[in-house]
């Protein structure tokens, strides 16, 4: 080992040498600074390295064991753990103990010795060459045998050492987190009856003791102490209060810029707020300030800067929405909130902040008690009063609001869930659960914060982006209105140049008012569209930006909690006979419960929001969106339903009786559903037919409406929904009058006398077919005479129309002029004509004779 001291003292010495040449000439103090550093880095690199790797065998070994002793000594306060668990399991006594082993819990050092391990091989495997040199003497083999010998040994030591200590350090986390979770479940306090209501005085009178001597010893530990942090809550406060003329002007400014309705940068708004910002924050830099001056815990280990760090921040957001917030402030102004929402809201946290201020003074506190918080009944009292408080309020503000979204029952369930918040945390006060219900309070006011911010950012960046459309329409109109002036004003000398030179000008004269100003408006309207569009797109973008990150934060926040929710996979409702697989427990149907609710919000919502943000903007054919979101729609259900049985702890092994019931039911009773339910997907993916579609299926038509699992909902053209079942458009046949393209041909027949002009009439029927605006050019109409009939010379017109729904206007527009101009021409509409011969057999016709020659002489008589 001693090889390695020589190149280290060359590498401080060449290092050296280097620095003093090069920094002589930048002076005496800043040759001394670089000499001094560049010594100091070295010794950190070098020194460090070379000392770990002179550790010897006897000092691991020691260090060794004693890294052993304690893994033995942590599994055996596991084992105890588990077994004071299993007897105190729901005491309170229990609680105390834990608190008790997890302030005695010893954070584990932990060494890297990677570095002194790589050093070693490689020290190992020079040594190893050396040895296979043939030409060394016996002496010389053994010393550097024995120097094998002994890197082998030092290397085996480390690689022990290091996977003990990370046994160590993995099981001292494991260690943590299970008393972190037994700690969660199980109560701190006396429950809330009658033997509480008993102690409840000498309880709170030794407590107020404390309190009052803890406050006394409280002024020996004050001192002033220039920490950096301090110094710059000191620097802040006094900039602040230096600039408060300057940033109430510039609000004034900016307020002046929104109320005059002139398109503001969408910079606006963090700009303005981070001015109300500052002016709500120096009460709270002031007790930033004071927290500094506390330099040591009080009473039980508490440090009060924490906790009036908690104060300083609740009664900054209180402040800071009570600003915002006020009637005709920023919230109205700028948000554009309605000032009936704004005056309740203002209420709301007004009231709110009387509680909140000192409830995060009393959860800092009370959060960082051990054994002691088994006998604060203070702030378990306080805490079930600040839940009532919190559950008033909210029934009371609820009831001032308008229906959130116009729903009554979105605001009621609204409502209901953030009542649940306080509900439980009293529930669970009550219940002697104060440490659980401390830990769920930071969680609580931290998510009030989060949801706070996320508001406020997304009110912010909605307005923003309002800013900017407005922004974006003045620009265009600008743009607009400058290239139309730049336009008329050419089309003027365009004129005079015409008038003066004696040309004549066109029908419609340059600079014609109302054609310029129909041209403005339609202009106008295009690029408000097309604004339009680009702020809603905008919009939800930002939307789901936030969404997403602010989601993430919460995540973040209550990440550490989940780890207490492991707790329920352990109580079992019922086992499986091989052991715990399969078993249902507490955590498995509180997971259930949550994917079935996110499995419905999802299948619900999720196929609206993919058309709205992606299908939407695709150039999509008819009916493929529909496809797209009912495939959706079955994915997510499908997987819900899987993820659903599994959480409850359902295996794929005892389905196998459902998958033959399954197998029987499709050979008889099932079959045809299962082959409606083929069908239906065979419609979506091959997509034969789609939504929107006009069929003929049989004697039935109308427009496809719907294409369900089992079946089609065809609405007729007489509004009827007909349910047909989707198998019948695989097996059977029917009409897709849409499925490639909507022209469809009509025909019409007409027939003439005989003995009229058939190229006039062709000359006629063309002409028709030509002046008619809904037939088109291309395909041609054709005028053919087909056949003599027994009265007529039958003629077809066959035309081609672009849409269905010009079919029958056609027919009759065509029919119409069939009739007039062929009155016109003196063309004869042919009918057909029928001779009736009557028999002599019953002298029927010499009878009629002889009536008809007396007929005449009647008449003269």
């Amino acid at each position: 080992m001693g090889t390695n001291a020589l190149p280290d003292k060359l590498l401080t010495t060449g290092y050296t040498c280097m620095l003093n040449s090069f920094l002589r000439s930048q002076g005496h103090s800043v040759y001394l600074f670089f000499v001094a550093l560049s010594l100091l880095l070295l010794s950190a690199i070098v020194s460090p390295a070379n000392a770990q790797t002179e550790i010897g065998v006897e000092r691991l070994e020691s260090r060794l064991a004693v890294l052993q002793g304690e893994l033995e000594q942590l599994e055996q306060e596991r084992s105890d753990l588990d077994a004071q668990y299993e007897v105190l399991q729901g005491s309170r006594m229990l609680h105390l103990i834990l608190q008790e082993a997890r302030a005695n819990v010893q954070q584990v050092r932990t060494q890297d010795f990677e570095e002194v391990l790589a050093q070693l091989r490689l020290d190992l495997f020079h040594a190893q060459r050396q040895l296979r040199d043939e030409s060394l003497s016996s002496n010389q083999r053994e010393s550097l045998q024995q120097q094998v010998d002994g890197l082998e040994l030092r290397i085996n030591l480390l690689v022990e050492f290091m996977q003990v200590q990370t046994l160590l350090t993995r099981g001292m986390q494991e260690f943590e987190a299970i008393l972190a979770e037994y700690l969660f479940w199980t109560p701190s306090n006396r429950a809330f009856d009658g033997q509480w209501a008993v102690t409840f005085p000498n309880q709170a009178r030794d407590q107020i003791q404390r309190i009052v001597q803890a406050l006394s010893q409280l002024r020996g530990q004050l001192s002033v102490q220039l920490t950096f942090l301090m110094a710059v809550w000191v620097i802040l406060l006094v900039l602040v209060m230096l600039k408060r003329k300057a940033i109430d002007t510039r609000l004034a400014l900016y307020d002046a810029d929104v109320q005059s309705n002139r398109a503001s940068s969408p910079w606006l708004i963090p700009s303005a707020l981070g001015l109300h910002a500052l002016k709500a924050l120096p009460t709270s830099l002031l007790i930033l300030i004071a927290a500094q001056f506390i330099n040591a815990p009080v009473g039980q280990g508490i440090d009060l800067d924490r906790a009036l760090n908690a104060v300083a921040g609740a009664l900054f957001v209180v402040s800071l929405l009570l600003r915002i917030l006020r009637p005709e402030g920023f919230a109205q102004l700028y948000f554009r909130w309605q000032p009936s929402q704004c005056k309740s809201l203002h209420t709301f946290i007004f009231w709110l902040g009387i509680v909140l201020v000192p409830l995060s003074f009393i959860l800092a506190v009370s959060g960082q008690q051990t054994t002691q918080i088994g006998n604060d009944v203070l702030g378990q009292l306080l805490l079930a009063l600040a839940s009532l408080y919190l559950i008033g309020l909210i029934i009371s503000l609820f009831h001032k609001l308008p229906p959130l979204y116009g729903s009554k029952l979105t605001h009621r369930l609204v409502g209901i869930a953030l009542l649940l918040l306080p509900s439980t945390l009293l529930l669970i006060v009550m219940s002697g659960y104060f440490y659980t219900a401390l830990m769920l309070s930071g969680y609580y006011l931290a998510t009030f914060y989060v949801i706070t911010l996320w508001m406020l950012t997304e009110s912010g960046v909605q307005r923003g982006l309002d800013f900017a459309y407005e922004q974006m329409q003045e620009a265009q109109r600008v743009r607009i209105m400058s290239t139309t002036t730049t336009r008329v004003l050419g089309e003027d000398e365009v004129q005079s140049s015409s008038s003066e030179q004696g040309l004549p000008l066109t029908d419609i004269e340059a600079g014609d008012s109302a054609a310029q100003t129909h041209d403005i408006e339609r202009q106008l309207a295009t690029a408000a569209a097309e604004a339009s569009q680009a702020k809603a797109q905008s919009q939800r973008l930002a939307r789901f930006g936030l969404m997403v990150l602010f989601a993430f934060i919460l995540y973040s926040i209550w990440s550490e909690a989940t780890t207490a929710l492991d707790y329920l996979n352990t109580r079992f409702l019922w086992s499986a006979a091989d052991g715990e697989a399969g078993a249902l427990s507490l955590g498995g149907i509180l997971t259930a419960a949550t994917i079935a609710l996110i499995g419905f919000i999802l299948v619900r919502n999720l196929p609206g929001l993919l058309e709205m943000t992606v299908l939407s903007r695709l150039k999509l054919q008819v009916g493929t969106a529909y496809a797209v979101t009912s495939l959706v729609n079955y994915i997510l259900i499908s997987i819900s339903i899987i993820a659903f049985l599994a959480a409850l702890g359902v295996r794929w092994d005892q389905l196998q009786w459902l998958a033959a019931g399954l197998t029987v039911g499709l050979g008889f009773g099932l079959q045809e559903i299962f082959g409606n339910f083929i069908s239906g997907l065979i419609l979506l993916f091959e997509r034969p037919v789609r939504v929107g579609d006009v069929i003929t299926l049989n004697d039935l038509s109308g427009r496809v409406s719907q294409i369900r699992i089992r079946a089609t909902v065809i609405t007729d053209f007489d509004r009827r929904d007909i349910l047909v079942p989707n198998r019948q458009f695989i097996t059977g046949q029917f009409v897709n009058w849409t499925l490639s393209n909507t022209i469809t041909r009509i025909t019409v027949r007409v027939g003439v006398a005989y003995g009229s002009d058939l190229e006039k009439t062709r000359d006629i029927l063309l002409q028709i077919a030509k002046d008619e605006p809904r037939i088109l050019d291309e395909p041609a109409p054709m005028a053919l005479f087909l056949a003599f009939g027994a009265s007529t010379l039958d003629h077809e017109l066959r035309v081609h129309v672009n849409a269905l729904g010009d079919r029958n206007p056609t027919i009759d527009a065509v029919n119409r002029e069939i009739d007039k101009r062929f009155k016109a021409a003196g063309i004869e509409i042919a009918f057909n004509q029928i001779d009736v011969h009557f028999k002599n057999e019953l002298g029927i016709e010499r009878h009629i004779e002889h009536i008809t020659e007396q007929r005449p002489a009647n008449d003269k008589g």
